[in-house]
């Protein structure tokens, strides 16, 4: 049935319900209804409306399996089990609500047996296929599932769709050698099967094996030699590989085939700034906001190419374009508040950095340069503010932690740099221990713990101390 015919069937059995009326459906009319609330979950609903049409067709055994699927959905199993048990009915859709209460109730043999048995009936189809797979998947069991398939698949005219299907379930299971072996089984059936060499090139990736990728995105476009979707992946491998010469031609064929040329010209761009071609990258930018005018992304890369060559005049006139598009960037404004800050121009940074502030509460970046300015224009509570928050976030910042401890110093609060000393000095003692610390703060850690040590062998020999 039609869309548009099940909607207005909806309408009028919604407008029978407004009215308290009592309107006259077919049976079949009666399950369209009630399939219309099922597409959005509403299975309370689609029950009701099962249960007029039982008022009307009383005894009508479709419409008493319908029944039973949804006093499963809403969790009644005893009454679906009463219902589905008490029809004469070894329909399809009876057989799969037996198979759920199977299931439901821990008889999973039996569940089984009932859903390999479908695949005897004159009704299997890959359709009815993916239902048991998702059945199978639903209660946990992938061994049964993965059976079913290898069995559909001997038995159905062409099973590739399920294959397809049962390798999507492996890569969300990370079991994707299994996966590679079913796309292999695949091209094997059909050496010019474009959607399993993708497939396979899209797994190749996933283990970031590039070589093989590309390799089955070539045999991919052998076949569909101006495919968008594999020419853009293909490039992708070859950028991820570091391999930026040849991801810019393969990008720039993309380019010629693509919808979103603008798109393709961005990454060019990319591949560019990789290879430290600044002026290239600027090139392909200015191409790709050609075609996207009011892309606040593409002024922003033009500002970061421009900064890299030392160009801060183009760098503030990008970042502004990208804050006119987008006044919410809060990229865009850190990037300006931290120009501003090397201009020496605090107050203007101030402003920037604030902004930025409210809309990401968690850049240290930013919360750094706000205590660094509050610093500068001495305001030592408002920068021990700011890089208590930036501590909270990353409390192994080394440099964080030295900004702090002098902070404290300052206003007179020695106890407390002495207590940031001592968490420093631990820090040091257990750096393998910490868990969930980046590798640039390990380091930090590490040349700290080095200085810690030698000022301590020097105050041992010049004092004689215990330290």
């Amino acid at each position: 049935m039609s869309e548009k015919k099940g909607s207005g069937l909806l309408a009028r059995y919604e407008q029978m319900l407004k009215e308290k009326g009592n309107y006259y459906f077919d049976a079949d009319e009666w399950e369209e209804i009630a399939y219309q609330y099922e597409l959005t979950d509403r299975y309370k609903d689609a029950l009701e409306a099962i249960n007029h049409g039982l008022s009307i067709h009383p005894g009508n055994i479709s419409l008493n399996v319908k029944k039973a699927r949804y006093l499963l959905d809403i969790d009644a199993i005893e009454e679906a089990e009463k219902l589905i048990y008490s029809l004469p009915n070894d329909s399809v859709d009876a057989i799969l609500v037996r198979a759920e209460i199977h299931f439901i109730q821990s008889r999973p043999q039996k569940a089984n047996l009932l859903l390999r048995n479908l695949l005897n009936s004159e009704e299997i189809s890959c359709d009815l296929c993916f239902e048991i797979m998702d059945m199978y998947l639903d209660f946990g069991y992938f061994d049964e599932l993965v059976e079913f398939v290898n069995e559909a698949d001997n038995l159905l005219s062409d099973g590739s769709e399920l294959l397809r299907e049962l390798a999507l379930i492996y890569e969300d299971k990370q079991d994707l050698n299994k996966s590679i072996e079913i796309y292999n089984k695949l091209i094997d059936r059909n050496p010019y099967s474009t959607v399993d060499w993708f497939n396979l090139a899209k797994v190749y990736a996933l283990q970031k094996k590039y070589e093989k990728a590309i390799d089955a995105c070539d045999f991919a476009l052998t076949t569909k030699d101006d495919d968008e979707n594999i020419l853009s992946f293909k490039g992708y491998c070859l950028y991820d590989q570091g391999s930026y010469r040849e991801a810019i031609d393969v990008f720039l064929e993309y380019a010629k085939v693509a919808d979103e040329k603008s798109i393709a010209y961005e990454l060019v761009a990319e591949c560019y700034v990789k290879l430290e071609q600044n002026g290239e990258a600027i090139k392909y930018l200015n191409e790709a906001l050609s075609l996207s005018p009011e892309s606040s992304n593409l002024y922003y890369q033009l500002a970061t190419n421009y900064y890299d060559m030392g160009n801060t005049p183009k760098t503030i006139e990008c970042l502004i374009k990208t804050l006119e598009i987008d006044p919410e960037d809060a990229e865009a404004l850190a990037f300006m508040g931290e120009i501003k800050v090397d201009e020496k121009k605090l107050d203007e940074a101030k402003q920037y950095l604030v902004r930025a502030f409210k809309i990401d509460s968690s850049n240290i970046d930013v919360l750094t340069l706000l205590g660094d300015i509050a610093t500068e224009q001495e305001d030592i509570e408002e920068s021990i503010l700011y890089y208590e928050k930036a501590l909270e976030i990353n409390p192994y910042d080394v440099k964080l932690i030295f900004k702090l401890i002098l902070a404290h110093y300052n206003t007179g609060n020695q106890d407390k740099a002495a207590s940031l000393i001592k968490h420093l000095d631990e820090s040091t003692l257990k750096i393998d221990d910490i868990e969930e610390i980046s590798e640039e703060n390990k380091n930090e850690l590490k040349q700290t713990k080095e200085m810690l040590d030698k000022l301590r062998n020097i105050l041992r020999k010049n004092l004689d101390e215990n330290l």
